[in-house]
């Protein structure tokens, strides 16, 4: 990647302005040292004399006032940088001098009659997320309804763990970077046995060659073409069966409890695939927020949003299946079905292919987005109109937009169908929640939580925060790596005297797999909300049920050996 060249100017005097060269490896995220902010807030000092704390200073795009704010923000300011000059406005904490997008677009305000709904009440949630989920609800056109699910948490500018329901207008940065971002159950042979203890240590062992480019440019195409084109071009393909970093993982689970009408047993050896669109979603978001936030329905651009939206779950979907088939090859090498996950110089044709994604949709227990945005009738029918003491109203069609929440649908069903179960997963070393969605009168057949349930436990600390103090509390991250008294410090805590207390004493911890040492201290358990805290909330909001839970017993999260 060659360095950025881009023009920095003082927002309050924009004739005084000067050249910048930013290094190819200057990280976009401002909490980073060396980050592109502290290299421009140097230039600022240094040959603009802007004066005053840096603490309050803030940098917008000069041709639409757009304020450059956390990591996704620098990514798409700085993507224009490689096809043409940009200007960027650095201010000592005043407003944005200038005529703003918004100022000069024809986009409407927003909806003050927003209705809003937080489902967290035993979870904590911040004053930030609540701000961040209330400003969304009524600033941006058409959203009829917005919910904060009991993960909710910051994020850059709109919050994560988060579902806002649209009528008449799509809205990209709602969705973020990661499109098409989900979890995947996948059944194994593996026994109970073979992964507690330190035969758990031996299986994370075995889990190499899982890193880099899977075979080649044509094989990976027509993984990625089985049933619909969803290439993306070789510049994104070749991530393709990659789990990726930040809070990515694949987990080797042991269902602990489950009801009989779980679809799941217990003592039976899972995987849980927790990936997205890699490099490719952000392209997508880049693409189309160059000019504005929203899209209206029926425009082209929004049109053309869909198409690579849409595009965008696909090739997530086929690389959860990918990244499946890679750790199958490992966990079950004496398995023909999943030879094709070995990075090996054999001969492979288009029919191998489709026989090795029909054996992993075999083995598929169920498969989600929580990041992206569906078509939906809105509001949402019972089963049947009998079903309903009160007259209905009569549905249309809404935009669901998820960011960091997953569907109680199947969306692929003609007409969408209830999910029997879903994974709420905590964090690594601590238990993941069979969940069950629940429709009913009292929830209003899924419009109270937006047809959207949590996806996880929700961070309790940000990424900056978790590695500063977790960093100096396990000085020696290898603590964090292995089932430890520190690693298993969440997972044994005591929910109370609720049905799954007792079954969370189970004895044994995670294997984790995790060669980033910052990503070790960022990704403790620590650095998450309680899980049960959580499904206590969905539970008590009357929108699931727990129908049992599972024990990771190897996480995977990434190791230095070639990664894309």
């Amino acid at each position: 990647m060659p360095p950025t060249r881009l023009t920095l100017a003082l927002n309050a005097s924009q004739t005084k302005r000067t050249p910048v060269i930013l290094p190819p490896n200057a990280p976009r995220d401002p909490a980073l040292p060396n980050s592109c902010q502290e290299l421009l807030f140097k230039a600022a000092k240094d040959k603009l004399r802007l004066k005053g704390k840096t603490a309050k200073w803030r940098i917008f795009v000069a041709r639409n006032g757009l304020e450059v704010l956390g990591k996704e923000g620098w990514e798409s300011a700085l993507a224009e940088a490689e096809t043409k000059e940009i200007v960027l406005l650095i201010s000592a904490g005043e407003d944005y001098v200038g005529k703003t997008a918004s100022a000069s677009s024809s986009v409407p305000k927003g909806n003050a009659d927003c209705t809003v709904e937080v489902l967290a009440k035993a979870a904590f949630v911040d004053s930030v997320s609540l701000d961040q989920l209330n400003t969304t609800a009524r600033s941006l056109p058409g959203l009829v309804h917005a919910v904060g699910q009991p993960d909710l948490h910051p994020g850059t500018k709109f919050p994560i763990g988060a579902v806002f329901v649209s009528r008449g207008w799509v809205h990209p940065p709602l969705i973020g970077g990661d499109i098409g971002c989900g979890m995947a159950w996948y059944r194994t042979r593996l026994q109970r046995h073979q992964v507690e203890g330190d035969r758990g240590r031996k299986v994370a062992e075995r889990l190499r060659r899982l890193e880099g480019a899977w075979r080649d440019k044509e094989q990976r195409e027509a993984w990625l073409n089985w049933e619909k084109e969803s290439t993306a071009g070789e510049e994104w393909d070749k991530a393709l069966g990659t789990i990726g970093a930040g809070n990515h993982f694949a987990e080797i689970q042991v269902v602990e409890e489950c009801e009989a009408s779980g679809n799941l047993e217990e003592g039976e050896v899972i995987l849980l695939v927790h990936s997205g669109s890699r490099g490719y979603g952000g392209h997508v978001l880049k693409t189309f927020t160059g000019d504005g936030e929203s899209l209206e329905e029926g425009t082209e651009k929004m049109e053309e949003y869909m198409q690579m939206h849409d595009s965008a779950c696909r090739w997530a979907k086929a690389n959860r299946d990918l990244i499946a088939l890679r750790f199958l090859a490992c966990l079950e090498p004496g398995e023909e079905s999943w030879v094709l996950g070995r990075n090996e110089n054999d001969s492979v044709n288009d029919d191998d292919i489709t026989v090795a994604r029909a054996n992993i949709q075999e083995r598929k227990v169920v498969d989600i987005w929580h990041n992206n945005v569906e078509k939906i009738q809105w509001p949402p029918s019972p089963p049947s109109p009998s079903s309903s003491p009160e007259p209905l109203p009569t549905p249309s069609h809404a935009y669901i937009h998820r960011k960091g929440a997953a569907p109680t649908y199947n969306a692929s069903t003609r007409t969408p169908l209830p999910l029997p179960l879903l994974p709420l997963p905590g964090s690594r070393a601590t238990p993941t929640l069979i969940l069950r969605p629940l429709f009913t009168p009292a929830n209003a057949w899924g419009a109270k939580n937006a047809l959207s349930l949590a996806h996880g436990a929700g961070r309790a600390m940000s990424r900056h925060k978790a590695l500063v103090s977790l960093s100096q509390k396990y000085k020696n991250p290898e603590l964090l790596l292995q089932p430890s008294a520190a690693s298993e410090a969440r997972s044994n805590k005591t929910a109370g005297e609720g049905q799954w207390a007792a079954g969370k004493e189970v004895n044994g911890g995670t294997w984790v797999v995790c060669e980033d040492r910052e990503l070790v201290w960022e990704e403790a358990p620590e650095a998450y909300k309680d899980v049960w805290e959580v499904g206590e909330d969905l539970v008590d909001s009357g929108v699931a049920e727990i129908l049992g839970w599972c024990r990771a017993r190897v996480c995977y999260k990434v190791r230095d050996e070639g990664k894309s």
